[in-house]
C-alpha cells in the first residue's frame, strides 16, 4: 500500500496497466475482506482515481495536448479519455477546453474573480483611451475645417 500511495502522491503519470499488474494479486487477496461486489467497486474506484490523477498531472505539464495522446497516456480509448476529462471539467476539478474537430485539449488555470475584474477594468481603460483619442482627433479636424472655411 505504501508503494501505491507513493506512486499516487508523486506528480507523475501512473500507467494503469502496469499498476494493475503489480497490485492485482494483492487486490484479489483483499477482495475476500472487502466482499464480492464491494471489491469489484473498489477496483473500479481505484482505476477512476488513477485516471483522475493522471489527467491532473497532464494538465500541470501541458498547456495543449491532442486527445489521442491523452488517451495513450491514460491507457484508454479516445472516447473514454474525453468522457473522464469532461467529467472532471464539469465537476470543476480543472479548467480545460476541447476542440473536437481538431482533437486538441487546452488546459487553462482557473481565474479568480479579482483577476477577471482587473482584466475587464484594463480593457475598459484601453477602450476609453481610444474613444478619447478619437474624439480629440475629430475635434481637431473640425477646428481645421472651420479655419479653412473662414479663410
Amino acid at each position: 500500500i505504501r508503494l501505491l500511495l507513493k506512486q499516487i502522491v508523486t506528480m507523475e503519470v501512473v500507467q494503469w496497466t502496469a499498476l494493475w499488474e503489480m497490485f492485482k494479486d494483492e487486490f484479489d487477496s483483499e477482495k475476500s475482506r472487502l466482499g464480492g461486489t464491494l471489491g469489484d467497486k473498489a477496483a473500479e474506484d481505484l482505476k477512476l482515481r488513477v485516471i483522475e490523477h493522471n489527467i491532473l498531472v497532464v494538465s500541470k505539464y501541458y498547456s495543449r495536448i491532442t486527445l489521442k495522446r491523452l488517451a495513450d497516456l491514460l491507457c484508454l480509448s479516445v472516447q473514454e479519455a474525453e468522457k473522464h476529462l469532461s467529467d472532471m471539467v464539469v465537476s470543476k476539478a480543472l479548467v480545460a477546453k476541447i476542440d473536437r474537430p481538431v482533437g486538441v485539449i487546452s488546459f487553462q488555470t482557473a481565474k479568480d474573480s479579482n483577476e477577471i475584474l482587473n482584466s475587464w477594468a484594463t480593457n475598459l481603460e484601453k477602450l476609453l483611451d481610444l474613444v478619447e483619442k478619437s474624439c480629440h482627433q475629430i475635434h481637431k479636424e473640425t477646428m481645421i475645417h472651420k479655419l479653412a472655411l473662414k479663410a
